[in-house]
Parts: structure tokens; sequence; C-alpha cells
């Protein structure tokens, strides 16, 4: 399903939180993995609610092909590099600055056949990940949810892409109190004309987060007592409520999930 963003509502569609405040190294932590990464997302660590959903989504509306150089920005120990290089065959850099994830996405990436790990690079920042050529696909995948600015993020990209490159940028966004969910006041194709990119296109992914959502919390009530070996109690109860939350958000219309698609057209300051 596509839907028009409002074109007044950039200030006022702000990025979602997306997961809650935790303790430890979410790309390693065995409680991540038994309640959302496993069930959830068929065993891949994926940081985003949508999952693999988004990740099929940007090969079918960037498109993605085996030829393509992708740049990866967001942050999932590696996870995305390896879903696309083994499902799309294409090159991908992922920019991965915490330490420990870089380590973790570093081993994954050698884990892959060699042909395989060939294609994918996992660097320490954007201007490492960035020094060479511009990249014909970039993919940002929820910046909000690791803190960072999206203005700043997708300038980001803008530099990274060549001139008819295209960008998927999946964020989950919180909408005015109100607002019937068909009107998609999501702001975030605002946010891409503003950085450079041209021709946005919308796509709705909010039922695949909610079922995401749906079986990480069936999860945590049938798997609770292997739960409570990682939370105390109330934790435990905690978590299942912020899940039931952010499922109510979602499906009442508080909040949605898009992938949004554009192409690198506006000239970039810093790039030639």
């Amino acid at each position: 399903m596509t839907g028009t963003p409002d074109p007044a509502a950039p200030a006022t569609a702000t990025p979602a939180a997306c997961a809650p405040a935790w303790p430890g190294d979410w790309a390693t932590d065995g409680l991540w993995r038994l309640i959302w990464f496993g069930p959830a997302h068929q065993g891949w660590e994926f940081g985003s609610y949508a999952g693999p959903a988004l990740l099929d989504r940007a090969v079918e509306e960037l498109p993605l092909h085996a030829s393509d150089r992708v740049l990866h920005l967001g942050s999932d120990g590696g996870e995305t590099s390896r879903y696309l290089a083994l499902g799309a065959g294409c090159a991908v850099t992922a920019v991965e600055p915490d330490p420990v994830r870089r380590g973790h996405a570093r081993r994954r990436a050698r884990a892959l056949p060699p042909d395989v790990a060939a294609r994918v690079r996992i660097a320490g920042s954007t201007s490492e990940g960035t020094s060479g050529p511009p990249f014909d696909r970039v993919l940002v995948l929820q910046p909000a949810r690791t803190g960072d600015d999206l203005a700043a993020v997708l300038h980001q990209a803008a530099l990274a892409a060549r001139p008819g490159g295209r960008i998927l940028l999946g964020e989950l966004v919180h909408h005015r109190p109100g607002r019937p969910r068909g009107a998609a006041p999501n702001g975030l194709e605002v946010r891409l004309r503003q950085a450079g990119f041209a021709g946005p296109r919308s796509v709705d992914i909010t039922d695949e987060a909610v079922d995401a959502l749906r079986t990480a919390q069936l999860t945590l009530i049938r798997r609770r007592h292997e739960v409570l070996r990682h939370l105390p109690p109330a934790a435990a109860d905690q978590f299942l409520a912020l899940i039931l939350t952010a499922q109510a958000d979602l499906r009442e219309g508080r909040s949605r999930f898009w992938a949004v698609s554009a192409t690198r057209t506006s000239p970039v300051p810093g790039r030639v």
C-alpha cells in the first residue's frame, strides 16, 4: 500500500523511539536473540522492527542488482550486509561506528562463503566507508533507533550516492493525534527532497512491523521461564508492556512504519 505524505508535517511528525533502552549490546545479547531476532526475524539479527520485510522492499523498490555497490547507514551488527550480499548478490559497505558491533559484523562477514565475504565491507566511519567511488544504492534504516540526526544522515547519503543513484529510507514515525491512518503525514519525503533526492515514493509496511511485534510478544509470554534467566520478573513485565504499547500505536495509527525510496538528482555540496 502506498501513501502520500503530508507536506506540512515534517516538523511535527517525528521518528519514534524504536526499542526500549537496554543494558549491554543488543547485537550480542541473549535476550534479544531469544525474543526478537530468532522468532520475529527468522534468525536474522536485524535491528529494524520490520526486519527482512524492509530489506525485501529495498530489493523491489530501488531495485537492487548484483552489479550494484550498496552503502548501508545504520547499526545492526552486519546483518543487513550479509542478507543483501547473500540474497541480492551485490557488494555492500556497512558503516558501523560502534567498535563492539563492528567487531561482531566483521566476524560474521568472515564466516560467509569466500565469494560472498569478498563483497562485504564493514567500515568504522562514514568517511572510511565512502572514501571510494559513489554508490549506486544507499540504505538508511531507522536512524532514530540509534539516536542519529536524520538530516545529517540523509546529507551523508546524498554525498555518497552517484547522480541517478537510489536511496531507501526505512523509519518508524509518530503522527499527530487525530489524523486518520491513510493520511500518512510522515514528512520523510520532504526530508529526502531537502537532502537532494527527487521523486520519493512511500510504501507502508506497518503490518509487517506489527507481525514482528506480535511474535515477540508471544515469545515473551510462552518462554517466560527463559526470559527470567535474563531479567527479574518486574523488568520482564515492563518489557512486555513496551511491546504491547508499540503494537497498539501501530494498529491504532499513532505510529506507522514507512519505506521511502527516492533518486539522487540534485547537486550536493561536497560531491562533484
